[in-house]
């Protein structure tokens, strides 16, 4: 797979800051706030692309975690123009579209890294249904733009042949949380995770150990955040 992200913040930190931002993230007030139409409120100075959360939720009393499934796609919005694809030097069967083995291990991953950060040890219980006093968290990941094509699709996959970039790509996340006995939507976020810019050689074995970085922090930063709004 041809995906290496930067670490990208919880969404939950919406309005649990635990000081990755310059400024604490705050709900918009007053008459010029911006509410959508669940009744979710624009959170500023937030770490993410755009954030919305519904006030005074009581965040503490939610110690049950039901997890959907990630749901990983190749989609993009109408105006993405995928690069340009060489055919002497890529191949003819280039592509920059994941395949669907990728995709589906993508999402696979994500729930393994779940699993072994929410572990026993942790305040929190991990459970395989909605009810009361549970957070479900949906997370959706889409418009994943690599910087070089699929390495397997590439001409130089069985030649031992080397393609180098200075970053692997982005893709943008699309989160949701919701309070698993009423369904009432809690909180949305929207943000593109983007790749470090370092020069490397583009392959498979060293994205994969990037993504399951990523979802590491990622996941950490929900625990702690959710850690941090119980005690308040």
């Amino acid at each position: 797979m041809e995906l290496l992200i930067r670490r990208f913040s919880i969404f939950l930190i919406l309005i649990l800051s635990i000081g990755c931002a310059t400024q604490a993230p705050t709900l918009q007030i007053g008459p010029e706030a911006k509410v959508t139409k669940e009744g979710l409120v624009k959170i500023d100075n937030s770490v993410l692309d755009l954030s919305y959360a519904r006030p005074n939720v009581d965040w503490s009393k939610y110690r049950k975690l039901y997890f959907e499934a990630a749901t990983v796609t190749n989609d993009h919005p109408a105006d993405y123009k995928p690069p340009r694809i060489d055919r002497r030097t890529d191949g003819y069967n280039a592509t920059y579209e994941l395949p669907d083995e990728a995709l589906k291990r993508m999402s696979t991953e994500f729930a393994t890294i779940v699993a072994s950060v929410f572990n026993e040890e942790q305040p929190f219980e991990l459970v395989d249904k909605a009810g009361p006093d549970t957070l479900v968290i949906e997370v959706a990941i889409t418009d994943i733009r690599l910087s070089a094509p699929v390495s397997s699709s590439r001409r130089n996959y069985n030649s031992m042949g080397r393609t180098y970039t200075q970053n692997s790509g982005s893709m943008m996340l699309f989160a949701m949380i919701k309070d698993g006995q009423s369904g009432e939507v809690l909180a949305k976020a929207v943000d593109r995770g983007e790749s470090f810019d370092q020069w490397r050689q583009n392959v498979d074995v060293f994205n994969w150990g990037d993504v399951k970085t990523v979802y590491r922090h990622w996941i950490n930063d929900f625990k702690n955040a959710l850690m941090a709004a119980g005690a308040k």
